[in-house]
């Protein structure tokens, strides 16, 4: 019902106006605050959409739901990266200084606080976001309790300033692919920059290309989707390209969230040309003349960044029309995304690209074949298109060369905050796990002693220190209980109580569901409650494991997509390694 009505107001009214989503966003971020129930009417009227629509579209996202809140909007990470470090406390410390909680708003109407599940600054955390009128966002990191009231101060002024990103960017393979354009430090976001590292040289080649020989070439390389899953990519493009019509789209999922990772932000910071120029790979690959990033408001870096190369490609001719004098199109536009972690699934975000909301959909058909308003459609994420480039350009076989078993090519790895050296690397396919945590995070800091790593954000098992040999690859990882995903790493030290970080991961689904099915919607409550009722002593009976074990189990089968589905994975590992912890000490 939703890609049909998507659908019907796309074909009445074309142009963005139709969007409810981006009519929402535009008013929100002119008044500097979300819309009451009442404006929600009146634009309604004005805009000739359902009031229906526009509330129903309101209320899923964070970041326009009805809602008073202040002047400056602090926004603290509780992701899983900064549950570790503290993220619990800051908050609690800002509201006990505020003398607000939840959702509250301080008298004076100054400044309110709210939690948000991640910022992609998981190297530098306990984080939290300023949102002040405009939709100004600004990021600070690394906040402890001595900041608190300088914080609170500057916060009623409207005045919190942003940390500079620190973070380490190294290539550790040979040869580099994703960070060959800002390994150590370097920056390649003007276009002179980018064209004289290669990044439209892909592109360049296969303007000359047929579509089929582009496809051959990326079936060739064994590439699969970074984004979590981990399908084929030349596969996939095949079956879009497979199905005729006369509209065909390229998405980029860049609403990347999983707690731990920031992989997608800094390729889109730092190169995002080389993300454009897959991009426009894929729609000459595919017969497609658009694209559209769908990239997380809270990444307000990229947003700026993103703009400007796109208008630098443009001009240059590698985006447009007629793309390097060659007869062929394909522009991209930018749509951001409101505040909603489960838009990172294909179908979520399809429909909040149509301006609905980002519920799931049920596949089949899968986006391939009735994707973005119905047509045709590729959808995949930062990393993955940002490959795309250098195997067009060096040939499948050489990128097929790297990796391990089915798991081909190189890796992009993000490490949180308790790491000794947490950062962001790029690894051939294969490499142990124990060398990636040991050698290139250098082990915990302050001495700290290793409880396990989470792989892939929270639908991802957890690793005790003696699963650290397996190969990081995608088969090999699920060997031992794990998932590759999107490739962050979730440090936990011997603090980290199990049935703390149980309870936070059902929270997390609960809070972040799209409440499309009733295993996730429902599940994820139930799981909540369960792990609160569970014995303060003498640990769990055999009847209460049995009722986790059969909840889990019908999240699992159940569930449309990997958010309710993929959650129980880190619940069994819990279960299979540190199921005394589950009795509360």
């Amino acid at each position: 019902m939703s890609q049909r009505l998507a659908t019907f107001l796309h074909d009445r009214h074309p142009e963005r106006d139709s969007n409810a989503l981006a009519v929402l966003q535009a008013r929100t971020a002119l008044l500097g605050r979300p819309l009451t129930l009442g404006e929600i009417e009146a634009l309604a009227t004005e805009t000739d959409l359902p009031v229906a629509l526009l509330h129903g579209v309101a209320t899923f996202y964070e970041d326009i739901h009805p809602r008073e809140v202040g002047r400056t909007h602090l926004l603290c990470c509780q992701g899983t990266a900064c549950l570790v470090v503290g993220s619990v406390n800051l908050q609690a410390s800002l509201e006990r200084e505020l003398g607000i909680s939840g959702h509250a708003v301080t008298e004076d109407g100054a400044v309110s606080v709210a939690p948000v599940y991640c910022l992609g600054r998981c190297h530098a955390g306990p984080s939290l976001m300023a949102v002040t009128k405009g939709d100004q966002r600004v990021v600070r990191d690394h906040v402890t309790p001595d900041q608190i009231s300088a914080l609170i101060a500057d916060a009623k002024n409207g005045t919190v300033s942003a940390s500079p990103q620190e973070v380490v960017v190294e290539a550790h393979c040979e040869p580099p692919i994703l960070l060959r354009r800002m390994d150590r430090g370097a920056l390649a976001t003007d276009l002179a920059t980018a064209v004289a590292g290669g990044a439209y040289t892909g592109l360049e080649g296969a303007l000359a290309m047929e579509p089929a020989a582009i496809i051959d070439i990326i079936k060739t390389s064994g590439l699969r989707g970074r984004g979590g899953a981990g399908f084929p990519t030349g596969m996939k493009w095949s079956f879009a390209a497979g199905y005729p019509s006369t509209q065909k789209y390229v998405c980029c999922n860049a609403d990347e969230g999983d707690p731990g990772s920031y992989i997608d932000k800094l390729l889109m910071e730092r190169d995002p040309h080389g993300l454009l120029a897959g991009m426009a790979i894929a729609g000459l690959a595919i017969g497609a003349t658009k694209g559209v990033i769908y990239l997380r408001s809270e990444y307000p870096e990229a947003i700026a960044v993103l703009n400007t190369a796109i208008a630098e490609a443009t001009a240059a001719g590698y985006l447009g029309a007629n793309l390097r004098g060659s007869g062929k199109t394909f522009e991209i536009t930018l749509f951001l995304g409101s505040g909603a972690y489960v838009c990172g699934e294909e179908t979520a975000m399809l429909r909040s690209i149509e301006g609905l909301r980002g519920e799931v959909s049920v596949r089949p058909p899968f986006p391939a074949e009735k994707g973005l308003y119905g047509k045709p459609t590729v959808v995949n994420n930062v990393e993955t298109l940002a490959n795309i480039g250098w195997i067009i350009e060096h040939g499948g076989e050489a990128y097929a060369a790297i990796g391990v078993g089915k798991s081909r090519g190189t890796k992009a790895v993000s490490l949180n905050s308790l790491f000794a050296k947490p950062g962001l690397y790029e690894v051939p396919l294969g490499i142990s796990l124990k060398t990636v945590v040991e050698e290139l995070g250098g082990g915990l800091r302050d001495g700290m002693t290793l409880k396990g790593v989470q792989i892939g954000g929270p639908m991802g098992g957890i690793l005790p220190p003696s699963d650290l040999d397996t190969p990081l690859g995608f088969e090999e990882l699920a060997t031992v209980g794990g998932l590759l995903g999107h490739g962050s790493i979730v440090a936990f030290d011997e603090s980290v109580d199990m049935r703390t970080l149980a309870r936070h991961l059902f929270q997390f689904t609960a809070d972040e569901s799209c409440g499309k099915c009733v295993p996730c919607r429902i599940g994820s409550v139930r799981g909540v409650e369960l792990i609160d009722r569970l014995p303060t002593s003498n640990g769990t009976t055999a009847n209460e494991l049995q009722l986790l074990e059969q909840l889990l189990e019908t999240m699992e089968l159940g569930s449309l997509c990997a958010l309710g589905g993929g959650v129980p994975a880190a619940l069994y590992s819990i279960i299979k390694h540190w199921k005394h912890e589950l009795a509360a000490s």
